[in-house]
């Protein structure tokens, strides 16, 4: 490690704790986000919220749109709109990061390609995902060096992830307007030269509404599909995972999928009502029978 990298990493050890308290103490519709501790020369109790971070969040704009004609530049220095990964066919998860981040955004994207090496649903063909750079001044071959690094961990179970999964710059009206639908909130520190981001995952459906967030670090695949089941709006998963999400809601507070009880209660009781009739019906039907053979009268020919 050379020096510069040395001050930079012992400068951003402060961020990464912030990080760490803020997850520590729970989920809440605020994502964990990377700012700074502040010194003090007094010994007491810091329960609040770093000054940094204090505007970093999510507000969770459920039901809103993205729009599809935001201009955004992939990997390849191609010019491309957001509608061209928000296909109308098939699910989308939106990620915004920065390559140069110090360690949030290496956190939260090495935990989202460990998920997706665990997640049977594929890249490209089942859903997209899209990465925007929230940095107006990151390059081309910046966002190409990045997207190899992630893909390259999920190419194994995901040979279409190269296609499947974009990273893309913008320049800052764009990515202002893109993070205001989605209500990410981030500051620049302009004496470190970074930002202070949440960390977040946005689930749209096919057309580009937003039907889910998840604002923690890591993802359960388990819950990783759910999210994509219900974005997908009946495009993506069997009908058992449509039967799987009709008995979970999603809990913003715990930050994953948990069992509805009412419904799982009703679920049972139609299951007992079905089993007493299915064990009942024998009976009604041979005593129905009995009493239709009592009630035939006896002709001269059946007693000959």
């Amino acid at each position: 490690m050379t020096k510069p990298e040395l001050i930079r990493s012992i400068r951003t050890l402060p961020i990464m704790l912030a990080m760490v308290l803020m997850s520590a103490v729970g989920q809440t519709r605020s994502a964990p986000a990377q700012g700074a501790l502040q010194g003090s020369n007094d010994v007491s109790l810091n329960d609040g919220v770093p000054r940094e971070v204090e505007n970093v969040t999510v507000e969770q704009n459920l039901g809103d749109r993205i729009a599809l004609g935001l201009p955004l530049t992939d990997s390849l220095g191609r010019r491309v709109k957001t509608g061209y990964f928000i296909d109308g066919k098939k699910p989308t998860i939106i990620t915004l990061n920065y390559s140069d981040c110090p360690m949030l955004c290496n956190v939260q994207l090495n935990q989202l390609a460990k998920s997706l090496s665990e997640l049977d649903l594929q890249i490209g063909e089942d859903f997209q995902i899209l990465t925007v750079s929230i940095d107006p001044k990151e390059t081309t071959e910046k966002a190409r060096e990045t997207k190899m690094k992630y893909v390259e961990q999920v190419l194994k179970q995901h040979p279409k992830a190269d296609k499947g999964w974009e990273f893309c710059t913008a320049q800052q009206p764009i990515i202002t307007e893109l993070a205001d639908t989605l209500g990410f909130q981030y500051t620049y520190d302009r004496k470190s030269g970074e930002y202070y981001h949440p960390a977040m995952l946005a689930f749209l459906s096919p057309e580009g509404v937003i039907s889910r967030y998840s604002l923690a670090v890591a993802f359960e695949p388990s819950d990783l599909r759910k999210a994509l089941v219900e974005a997908g709006e009946g495009t993506v998963g069997s009908p058992v995972d449509q039967f799987v999400l009709w008995c979970f809601s999603y809990d913003p507070t715990s930050n994953s999928y948990v069992p509805q009880a009412w419904k799982i209660m009703r679920l049972a009781g139609g299951a007992t009502v079905c089993l007493m009739l299915a064990c009942l019906a024998p009976y009604w039907l041979g005593r129905k029978r009995s009493l239709s053979d009592a009630a035939t009268p006896v002709t001269e020919d059946q007693t000959t």
